[in-house]
């Protein structure tokens, strides 16, 4: 199969055909193995007052991930399928990879080439593809070659393959790409709207990206003109009000005009997620609020960001999670752990993962 999607897809591109294979095709005449097999939940675990979680979907994968759009990809086997909240595998487990589905779509691996399924598992762009990645704004990168460009959700293609490097997908109408040595944003036309003159660009979000320039990195606007001045050694984008940078050797966060809200003073710092921001000090992670104080005090081995009023922790060699007050809400004790997402997370435990329910 792989052999014959190359060709067809090499020779799209050599005639310069504006469309990928598309189709709608059910995987009927795959294996139908575990296909909509129910799996038992909620099951409930007591251990002398501690906190256990209760299992919305048992722990009986290999591997998962989290929920969006209602489906999570899981492992039975070699394979890889996806399953509903319920615990019911609603398509196949056929694939050798999955990414999660975003804009209704999935990018599914299958005789060593991606294509994308809808949520019935039926393909919509047949697989042919040497890399995959996350539809956004309607479009989605592909590689051809040495080279990158866009698809629609018909695998039509809207931008023809020609850039070096795609850094971030479509976000408010422009995508961070690179050309050659430098970095630029494009339009879905597959023009410039920023011309590439960066050593490195992220996304655009809440009207801003951080560009690298002259080594160092700042922030533009939609028309390509500095905000803030390239000033930081690392810097992120604006999720929030403020966003992280790094400043010399430590951390810190600033403004939308570039100010200093919460000085640079921690040795690592993530982006606010739920009012509340990862920091680093030591070798240990807490958590600081808006003013910068520090709300949970660095303690964690390792920790994540805030989703659903939860955060993930590690203490010792296994992972619990935290409310936003610090508090222990479910005791340390998985091998493997992944942000709450749809009300439930993945969690592994000696090689075999499931789904937990938020408790809050």
């Amino acid at each position: 199969m792989a052999p014959v999607y190359k060709q067809i897809l090499l020779k799209t591109f050599q005639l310069g055909i504006t469309g990928f294979i598309a189709a709608t095709v059910p995987l009927t005449t795959l294996s139908s193995t575990l296909a909509n097999t129910p799996i038992s939940f909620e099951t409930k675990a007591q251990d002398q007052g501690r906190k256990i979680p209760r299992y919305r979907i048992p722990a009986r994968f290999y591997n998962g991930s989290q929920f969006s759009e209602g489906l999570a990809p899981v492992r039975i086997g070699k394979k890889y399928g996806f399953i509903n909240k319920s615990g019911r595998l609603v398509i196949q487990a056929n694939f050798e990879e999955v990414l999660d589905f975003s804009e209704g779509l999935a990018a599914v691996k299958l005789d060593s080439k991606w294509g994308y399924i809808n949520r019935e598992g039926r393909f919509k762009i047949l697989p042919q593809l040497e890399q995959p990645d996350f539809f956004s704004d309607g479009l989605v990168s592909v590689k051809v070659g040495d080279k990158y460009g866009f698809i629609n959700r018909q695998g039509k293609v809207v931008i023809q393959p020609q850039f070096t490097e795609v850094t971030s997908g479509f976000e408010g109408g422009l995508a961070a790409v690179k050309l050659d040595e430098k970095y630029g944003y494009i339009n879905k036309r597959g023009q410039f709207a920023i011309p590439a003159q960066f050593e490195g660009a992220f996304l655009f979000k809440n009207g801003l990206a951080a560009v690298k320039s002259g080594g160092k990195w700042g922030f533009i606007n939609k028309s390509g003109k500095f905000v803030i001045q390239p000033q930081f050694d690392e810097a992120n984008f604006f999720r929030d009000e403020l966003t992280p940078v790094k400043m010399g050797e430590k951390y810190g966060f600033i403004n939308k005009q570039g100010k200093f809200v919460i000085a640079a003073k921690f040795d690592g710092a993530s982006e606010f997620r739920d009012d509340l921001a990862k920091i680093k000090v030591g070798d240990k992670y807490g958590y600081i609020n808006h003013e910068g104080k520090i709300i949970i005090e660095p303690q964690f081995e390792d920790a994540t960001a805030f989703s659903e009023g939860l955060a993930q922790v590690k203490v010792g060699v296994k992972w619990g999670y935290i409310n936003k007050g610090g508090q222990l809400v479910i005791e340390p004790q998985f091998d493997e752990v992944r942000r709450f997402s749809e009300g439930v997370a993945n969690v592994c435990v000696s090689g075999k993962c499931g789904f937990i329910r938020n408790p809050l």
